[in-house]
């Protein structure tokens, strides 16, 4: 009898045992009971980052407490979990800041990221920059390629000629006085080196070289020289170290502006492009259909390398743009971008486009036209919102002219600028984009942002140059 009791006893703890574990593992695998209907669901999360850290967070219009480990004090992540599968409206705010808000859709055991969430102020002041300079109302301002420098001729306090400002680090210097500049001509264009480091000016009597990077030393360019680059105004001109890069006659030539020699660099080519220090071109005597892209190296030119035919209908006499990045080339020619993949594979990304660029890490493309931008994703991007390789993303369409495109320095959000309109918007498509404004009254004339941080410069309608702290507290 007692083996009996002491049987029943065993298996029935045995059995609650096994509830319990039951129990446990059905928790523990997200499971929940909805008592209204009956039925069981696995439950989801939502996953948050947001800068400022400090940002209050709503679930539908509830203030959402984070209890997670010490409150979220030593993570940058929010956690919501154990929600049941439907929509919920999710905000981020702060005083003083626009908000940020999204209807995310959780499904049965799924886990939602936002791990980008930046928050912008309402309002931002212009903080003068070098407030004794202005730049010249009717004159031109010649800006660098990459955006950090630029050139003007004015008047800066009792100096007066050809002034280089450089925006990174908040400075300017005098390059040539007038009585300088007057002994050369009236300036009719500005060209920057790749590097930004030399400008080539044309005036109405000459071609110049200045070497900023040298003391501003002028070297005049020989007649021969300057006469054909002045016969091309469109052409790039590329300079290096001591040698300036031009064509002529299907020919590409080297011209020491040093010791005014010049050599001949390549002949039977059709249309080139310089690009890190490597001269890309088209042959002259190539009549296939698909014409093949070449290149050589400027440090060794004694044989040239092909890279990658080009899709069906390209044209070769067009001009064209490269960029590099990892193995791989960016070609935009005839207002059409074209991808040449490590495995030298040429694909057409899209027609209409009037410039193009790598991001910083190289795994997508940013391109646009007046009224269009878009990315292009180079790579698998595995983060959320998950995209694949070969993948066209339109990202913004608008009527008025779209000009002064960024990437932020975090790759998840861009800057721009719409007519007279400077904006901030979120690359995240996942119910639309939160966009904030920065300032409503860009002149148009210029608006830099260096790539990477939180610094905008742009110049004013008063034609003084401005900054905005987008991390202003």
């Amino acid at each position: 009898m007692k083996d009996s009791k002491f049987k029943v006893y065993f298996y029935l703890c045995i059995s609650v045992f096994f509830l319990i574990l039951a129990g446990t593992l059905y928790y523990s695998f997200g499971y929940n009971y909805d008592p209204k209907t009956g039925e069981s669901f696995q439950a989801g999360a939502i996953v948050l980052r947001t800068t400022p850290r400090d940002a209050t967070i709503y679930k539908d219009d509830e203030i959402f407490k984070n209890n997670g480990f010490l409150g979220g004090v030593l993570s940058a992540f929010v956690k919501i979990e154990n929600l049941e599968p439907r929509t919920y409206e999710i905000k981020v705010n702060q005083d003083n800041f626009n908000e940020w808000r999204k209807n995310v859709t959780i499904k049965s055991g799924q886990v939602d990221k936002y791990e980008n969430i930046v928050l912008l102020k309402n309002k931002y002041e212009n903080t003068p920059v070098l407030p004794d300079l202005t730049l010249p109302i009717d004159g031109k301002t010649y800006i660098a390629t990459n955006k950090n420098e630029l050139l003007f001729q004015g008047t800066v306090g009792v100096e007066s000629g050809l002034f280089l400002v450089n925006i990174r680090d908040e400075k300017y210097s005098l390059v040539l006085d007038e009585t300088q500049l007057s002994l050369m001509g009236e300036i009719q264009d500005v060209k920057w080196t790749e590097d930004d480091g030399r400008v080539a000016i044309e005036t109405t009597a000459n071609l110049y070289l200045i070497d900023l990077r040298d003391s501003n030393r002028v070297y005049l360019v020989s007649t021969d020289v300057a006469e054909t680059l002045s016969r091309t105004p469109d052409a790039p001109v590329y300079l290096f170290d001591h040698y300036i890069i031009f064509g002529k006659d299907n020919a590409v030539f080297s011209f020491d502006y040093v010791n005014k020699e010049i050599e001949q660099v390549s002949t039977g080519i059709n249309n080139f492009y310089v690009y890190q220090g490597t001269l890309f071109f088209f042959k002259d005597d190539d009549t296939s259909i698909t014409p093949a892209l070449y290149s050589i190296n400027l440090d060794n030119p004694t044989y040239s390398v092909r890279i990658s035919l080009m899709p069906e209908g390209f044209t070769k006499k067009a001009a064209f743009s490269l960029q590099r990045y990892g193995g791989r080339l960016l070609v935009l020619s005839n207002d059409t971008l074209y991808l040449i993949d490590r495995d030298a594979q040429t694909r057409k990304i899209n027609s209409g486009i009037k410039d193009a660029r790598f991001f910083q890490r190289g795994q997508r493309i940013l391109y646009y036209n007046n009224n269009e931008i878009w990315v292009y994703y180079v790579e698998d991007k595995t983060s959320q919102p998950i995209k694949s390789a070969g993948e066209n993303e339109l990202l913004t369409r608008f009527s008025g002219t779209l000009s002064n495109i960024y990437v932020y320095a975090d790759e998840e959000h861009l800057l721009y600028q719409e007519s007279n309109s400077f904006k901030f918007t979120e690359l995240d498509s996942r119910d639309g984009r939160n966009t904030f404004y920065l300032t409503d009254n860009a002149s148009g004339r210029g608006i830099f942002y260096l790539g990477d941080g939180d610094l905008v410069y742009l110049i004013g309608n008063d034609n003084k140059l401005y900054k905005i702290d987008l991390r202003e507290a």
